[in-house]
């Protein structure tokens, strides 16, 4: 996949790698959760080493 695409997600604060997926497969293989309380916000699982960014 391409940076930029429509509803593309960039991985790329949490270490020294860079992980691009499509929203779609995050939530299919389980890596995006909804957060408690809040309609926005959205924690992905990073599926090479497991840090957790938050997103609105």
């Amino acid at each position: 996949m391409l940076a930029n695409e429509a509803d593309d997600i960039l991985l790329d604060d949490h270490a020294d790698h860079s992980v691009y997926m499509h929203k779609q497969c995050g939530k299919s293989h389980d890596v995006i959760k909804e957060r408690t309380g809040s309609t926005a916000a959205v924690e992905i699982i990073c599926p090479e080493c497991g840090a957790v960014e938050t997103r609105q």
